[in-house]
């Protein structure tokens, strides 16, 4: 096998013109068919993409033609999907959050463990030009030692009938599950795990179901300290990362088909940084594809994005209760 034969489950815009484009571009991935409940939105969206088959469910895939799903629905759905693929030994890309709580995404990883299969979650900020340049840089020890990282991912999402704010943060919506899960993702890339967590979740421009303000302070492993910004009532992707020698920073850490900026100053004096344009979701099913085809662990794993999860979990605890809370973390 040369390719992996993938099927995207949902049909929302970004499922058929990001995902599975990106699969489309893939180099090792190929698509092959639509999954929805609604048969007609199945056959409809297959069309749309070029893939030659569309299923009504899981239960329906051919496992002859499809090796691994996609998967692209609103939260909740993301672990009983997910399980149900794994129990037919197929592969497995979930969308980020992977699951709305710890305890769902354990049974996801232990459903791919059982089945001997992949299981990834789409943390697709990972080859950012941004965020990769950020990353070799601090580990590299371009600006020392890191003593503070401040991240935001934030968009003005407004008072639309979205499932992003049809759920509270606890339920699985709002921006620290959205846009935030994101900024864990990424800062724990560049800075490392996150250990400890103090958090607000509130109501503060739109009342609607889910919060749209959210501000984590949080403790690395390291000791350095940090802070996360996510919110539903603002347009803000920066990223800073101070050192005992220089800093870098960004205002455009997070895209889908970007470049970004990042800037290094050292001593005073601020070092030009090129970047180039990536389409994040091309490097990122090709990465998927190619652990499937040599039975090696992906970078976003599934014990990744469930420790990214447990990020959040620790924030809405903390939200509750004012105090700081310990990162329930698994080893990765």
């Amino acid at each position: 096998m040369s390719k992996v034969r993938w099927a995207v489950v949902g049909t929302s815009g970004f499922a058929l013109d990001w995902i599975a484009r990106g699969i489309k571009l893939g180099s090792n991935a190929e698509l092959t068919a639509i999954v929805s409940r609604d048969p007609e939105r199945a056959r409809a969206a297959a069309e749309r993409t070029g893939a030659p088959q569309h299923y009504a469910s899981i239960e329906e895939i051919d496992r002859n033609a499809v090796d691994g799903v996609f998967i692209v629905t609103p939260n909740t759905a993301h672990a009983s999907l997910s399980i149900a693929a794994a129990n037919r030994g197929l592969h497995v890309i979930v969308e980020k959050p992977m699951a709305p709580t710890i305890a769902e995404c354990d049974a996801m990883i232990d459903a791919a463990r059982k089945a001997g299969v992949v299981l990834a979650v789409a943390h697709c900020m990972a080859w950012a030009a941004p965020v990769v340049r950020a990353r070799d840089l601090v580990a590299s020890g371009a600006i020392g030692t890191v003593i503070q990282a401040t991240i935001g991912s934030s968009y003005n999402a407004g008072a639309g009938e979205f499932w992003r704010q049809t759920d509270t943060t606890a339920a699985g919506g709002g921006p620290l599950f959205d846009m935030g899960i994101h900024a864990i993702d990424t800062i724990e890339r560049i800075v490392g795990p996150i250990n400890q967590v103090a958090a607000f979740i509130d109501h503060h421009i739109y009342q609607t179901t889910a919060e749209d303000t959210t501000s984590t302070l949080v403790r690395f492993g390291s000791g350095a300290h940090g802070i996360i910004q996510s919110h539903f009532n603002c347009n803000q992707n920066t990223l800073e990362v101070i050192g005992t020698t220089g800093r870098i920073w960004s205002n455009q850490w997070l895209g889908r088909d970007f470049v970004g900026d990042l800037h290094l100053e050292q001593g005073g004096k601020e070092i030009p940084q090129e970047l180039q344009q990536v389409h994040v979701y091309i490097p990122q099913i090709e990465h998927v594809s190619d652990c499937i085809l040599n039975g090696t662990t992906p970078d976003i794993s599934g014990e990744r994005g469930r420790n990214n999860v447990a990020v959040v979990a620790a924030a809405i605890e903390s939200s509750h209760d004012g105090h700081v809370v310990q990162v329930n973390r698994s080893g990765v």
